[in-house]
């Protein structure tokens, strides 16, 4: 093949393509200006469309290789990031489409690094209320399976928060009422609220039941409200009423039945009439002693009975005690002892409030001594104070009512007319407490009876 250099004809046209910044360069030679009338035509031909073909293919590795490596950057990003790694940042392009995908691909990490970092936080705050609050809590999944349980639920239901996560409910309540309060709620989808007693647990509860959204899939969110106290108060006020009813009905009874008996004639007769009126008498100072020591009572669990604290000597005040019960003692056959050491430190007490004590519980021994029994008052130094007691050879207390010994109106013979109130053993547990210590009893039935309370010493 000849070139005619005098009629060669070259033209060039030079392209860019923008995607990628290349530019692709173009070349022909005029048919007119070439020697065409030779084999070799064909070789050139066949030449040429090599070096297309191989142009091609390279520029397309260049095009693959310009994109690829972008895409490779981000999908190592999104494996970091799946990983956990959300403060990595995956490297900017040159070119300006893939340099968009890259800073979009960033700006999503930070977004989602916010996200999660958000989730956290409010994670965190919800763990620290729920394991806070005093009411129980309880999440179920819609197979009534636990999802979420926080400590008060665990205490309330005795249960081991540990064990508890995607356990079934029923596993953990033993109570059908809860059960099927949580049931009927996932059913309906409607709030339910119950009042459920635990009896093994001897506990009261308020629980509610709510779905969590309108969907049944999502489950039930179940709150347990302990309301034992408040049940133990109601019933502590009914009893109280019934109590004071029960005591003031019978002395009441009683003088208006004298008073109907005088009026009918009796006054007449004045033996009949004397005694009438000393029975009467005898009444309305039962009636009002319990009065006074209702609102004693009433005082000191309130708080607002003032307590003196001073050094007190426990001779003089046990001296003035035991003084005060010895013809009483003697005329029923009973000796009161005392056995307080000379060197018995003072104590820090109100010396008023000190000597109810130590007669209400010198009185009450009096009351189930036999004669010929001995009533004693004793008192020892101990780490803790003045350790006191009032031990007595009477008939004792029953084991089963030594728990409710010191409880209003709780009287274990209630046959028995001289038995009081039924208040004096509350009021002196109240002194005791309000003095910062407590008072213990026990008991042998048929051998006798030991109160203990401890008292501060005096700096």
């Amino acid at each position: 093949m000849k070139i005619l250099p005098e009629s060669l004809r070259l033209r060039m046209v030079v392209s860019h393509v923008a995607a990628i910044s290349l530019a692709i360069v173009t070349v022909w030679i005029a048919l007119q200006a070439l020697d065409v009338s030779g084999p070799t035509v064909l070789i050139a031909v066949l030449i040429a469309a090599l070096v297309g073909v191989l142009g091609s293919i390279a520029a397309s590795l260049l095009i693959v290789r310009s994109i690829a490596a972008p895409v490779r950057n981000v999908a190592e990003g999104a494996r970091r990031l799946a990983r956990g790694d959300l403060n990595h940042r995956v490297r900017t392009s040159s070119l300006r489409e893939t340099r968009e995908l890259n800073d979009a691909f960033n700006q999503m990490a930070v977004r989602l690094r916010d996200l999660v970092f958000g989730l956290d936080s409010e994670r965190s705050l919800l763990s620290v209320v729920m394991e806070t609050m005093a009411d129980g809590v309880i999440v179920l999944d819609p197979d009534s399976r636990i999802r979420l349980i926080n400590r008060a639920a665990q205490w309330l239901l005795d249960a081991d928060v540990r064990s508890t996560h995607g356990r079934p409910l029923a596993e953990i309540v033993r109570d059908h009422e809860l059960l099927e309060l949580a049931s009927t709620s996932a059913e309906t989808g409607l709030i339910q609220r119950a009042e459920v007693e635990l009896l093994h647990q001897r506990r009261f509860l308020h629980a509610i039941a709510a779905p969590i959204s309108t969907d049944p899939s999502q489950g039930v969110l179940l709150t347990l409200q302990d309301v034992t106290s408040l049940r133990q108060v109601q019933n502590t006020r009914r009893e109280f009423v019934s109590n004071v009813s029960h005591e003031l009905r019978t002395p009441l009874a009683s003088v208006r039945a004298m008073v109907e008996t005088l009026d009918g004639g009796a006054i007449h007769d004045t033996e009949v009439a004397r005694d009438f009126l000393s029975r009467i008498e005898a009444d309305v100072e039962r009636m009002t002693a319990m009065v006074d020591e209702l609102l004693e009572l009433s005082s000191l669990e309130s708080g607002q009975m003032p307590i003196h604290l001073a050094p007190v000597e426990l001779c003089d005040v046990a001296g003035k005690v035991i003084e005060r019960f010895e013809m009483r003692a003697g005329s029923r056959g009973v000796k009161l002892l005392t056995r307080i050491p000379d060197d018995l430190p003072y104590l820090m007490a109100d010396a008023g409030k000190l000597d109810q004590i130590l007669t209400n519980l010198v009185e009450n021994a009096l009351k189930f001594t036999p004669e010929g029994g001995h009533i004693s008052l004793s008192a020892k130094t101990v780490r803790e104070g003045v350790h006191i007691e009032v031990a007595d050879t009477g008939i004792g207390i029953p084991r089963e009512h030594l728990p409710h010994i010191f409880e209003r109106f709780y009287k274990v013979d209630r046959s028995r007319r001289d038995v009081g109130t039924g208040l004096g053993l509350a009021i002196t547990r109240r002194l005791a407490e309000a003095h910062g210590g407590d008072i213990t009893v026990r008991s042998i039935e048929g051998e006798g009876s030991v109160f203990t309370f401890n008292l501060s010493r005096a700096s």
